[in-house]
């Protein structure tokens, strides 16, 4: 499961109905600070039934997502907000009933939010009316879950999926603009630009728009 860097994450708790306890697990501290995600639980959350007619009786165990996490009415499900780095790595929740045991887990990655794109341009005469054009897309840093598409006007193929783009433009032909869009797997983000302008006029990149987030699914559920 992917969450974006200081927005918020919800792990669905999928059983509805009766039971003596849920409890939800948090990765330990020593596993989220080494950014890995491992089968090594504490307890963040339990939950147990109350008397009759009155609530359930909600307890919340672990101190680093006080005033962060909350629990949906009726599901329980687990919410986490403002999400930073040290919270990576495996959640969990098991619920005891009459009948059943049902545990189920989430891998959690946090990514940040592209920014808006840059694209650096350097251009060279190469002689005969041809000029060379060198493009080269940045997302503000580097980081290899980020991914890089070129492409030519609306509609056409992929091209090229390298940071950087060469491409030749002879002096005088029509303008074909060539566009970058950068992606992780929480948001993307597109900027164009021009290679007449890069070698004819002011090579400056054509305003991209704004980023958008990508959708995430959660994971495998056990049943015994």
């Amino acid at each position: 499961m992917n969450g974006i860097l200081g927005e918020f994450v919800i792990f669905p708790r999928l059983n509805p109905g009766a039971f003596k306890s849920i409890i939800w697990h948090s990765p330990s501290p020593a596993n989220a600070k080494a950014y890995v995600s491992q089968l090594y639980f504490i307890t963040l959350a339990v939950i147990t039934p109350g008397a009759p007619g009155a609530l359930p009786h909600v307890s919340m165990e672990d101190e680093r997502y006080r005033g962060r996490a909350r629990l949906h009415n009726q599901s329980y499900s687990l919410e986490i907000s403002n999400l930073m780095l040290a919270d990576v790595g495996m959640y969990s929740w098991e619920t005891a009933s009459a009948d059943s045991n049902i545990f189920c887990s989430y891998d959690l990655h946090i990514h940040k939010r592209l920014s808006e794109l840059e694209i650096r341009i350097q251009s060279v005469m190469a002689g005969n009316g041809t000029c060379n054009v060198i493009f080269t897309c940045s997302a503000g840093e580097e980081n290899e879950t980020i991914k890089y598409i070129w492409t030519r006007p609306v509609g056409a193929p992929v091209f090229s999926i390298e940071e950087s783009l060469l491409v030749q433009h002879r002096l005088g032909d029509k303008d074909s603009p060539v566009t970058c869009t950068a992606m992780n797997p929480v948001s993307n983000s597109s900027a164009s630009a021009s290679p007449k302008a890069a070698c004819e006029g002011d090579a400056r990149s054509i305003p991209p728009p704004r980023a958008h987030a990508a959708q995430t699914r959660p994971s495998l559920c056990l049943y015994s």
